[in-house]
């Protein structure tokens, strides 16, 4: 919470000094939404690789805020202190890597930054906090989602050159609060990745469990699979409904396709976001591809491991199922 605390100030510090900072602008964001192990990662890497593209990446959402006689443009001891808490991160829990890609110069998720505005789901992933949660739900989430604009305005002015590129964001956060994102971002564009719930959902209970770990050895599997699968079921009808009122605004990618054949994909979301798919593009992720062709490792869950059923999912998650689940 320190740290968090420490970076807004900072922020707060150079937007006074800087007043160009706010006159960023940040024009049709991509925005990735989709549960994890449904594609959203690649997804968001492979845009990422386009060098007309850029993202935020892991160190930047851990340290977005300049540090000490720090020059625009040279962020080299902040890049090294990300390094550090990922090699932390990886060696405290080394499957970790069977679950998430973990690279701190890769691009991430800004659920990283929204944390900075007490807003975010992260808390609730790695303990267990039923006020906090509950309380969270009530919440208006606009203020979160003007700051972290604010923030993305601060990285930018950070990086002189980076005006130039389209933003590409990402996290599963966002599909409770959709609505609050297209009204801070209303030309944004969003994609999002599906996959069967039946997969996701005890997919995502595991990473739970394994942010746990490190903290606790006395963590409820029933407890993560109770409170994340109804959590889940909410954030994606939520989701579903924003969609339905918004089709312009939102293109639905599927897993197997993305997985049998990224590249074919990418050409539609190409198509979606009207930007031409050219050699270049095509050159730079079929060289990430290339460059993280490595596996991942066996990540095993299964439903019945956190207390959950088949007919749970079919019932709490039977609208979207029948909506993108074919």
């Amino acid at each position: 919470m320190t740290g968090l605390l420490t970076n807004l100030l900072l922020i707060d510090e150079a937007i006074k000094k800087n007043n160009e900072i706010l006159k960023e602008k940040i024009i049709s964001p991509v925005v990735i939404v989709g549960l994890p192990r449904t594609g959203s990662t690649m997804t968001h890497r492979l845009l990422a690789a386009d060098p007309n593209h850029t993202a935020m990446l892991w160190w930047e959402g851990r340290n977005p805020a300049m540090l000490k006689n720090e020059i625009r443009g040279n962020p080299e001891e902040r890049m090294a202190l990300g390094k550090a808490e990922v090699d932390a991160v990886v060696a405290a829990s080394p499957d970790a890597l069977k679950i998430h890609p973990w690279d701190y110069k890769g691009a991430d998720e800004e659920i990283l930054l929204l944390e900075h505005t007490f807003f975010s789901t992260v808390p609730e992933s790695f303990m267990r906090l039923p006020s906090y949660s509950k309380w969270i739900e009530k919440q208006d989430h606009i203020h979160a989602y003007k700051q972290l604009k604010i923030i993305l305005q601060y990285l930018q002015w950070q990086n002189p050159g980076r005006e130039k590129k389209r933003w590409i964001l990402k996290s599963p956060h966002h599909l409770g609060f959709i609505d609050k994102l297209l009204q801070v971002f209303p030309d944004s564009k969003v994609i999002q990745t599906h996959r069967d719930p039946h997969k996701t959902v005890p997919s995502f209970c595991s990473m739970c469990a394994n942010l746990f770990e490190p903290l606790t050895n006395t963590y409820d599997k029933n407890m993560i699979g109770n409170h994340w699968a109804n959590k889940l079921a909410k954030v994606l009808e939520h989701c579903m409904n924003i969609s339905n009122a918004n089709p312009n605004h939102f293109l639905n990618l599927e897993f197997n396709k993305m997985i049998k054949d990224p590249l074919t994909e990418m050409k539609a979301v190409y198509d979606f976001i009207n930007e031409d798919f050219n050699n270049q593009t095509e050159n730079a992720m079929k060289a990430w591809k290339e460059e993280n062709k490595h596996e991942m490792g066996a990540h095993h869950y299964s439903l019945e491991e956190f207390g959950l059923e088949s007919s749970f999912i079919d019932d709490h998650f039977k609208d979207y199922i029948n909506q993108y689940i074919k």
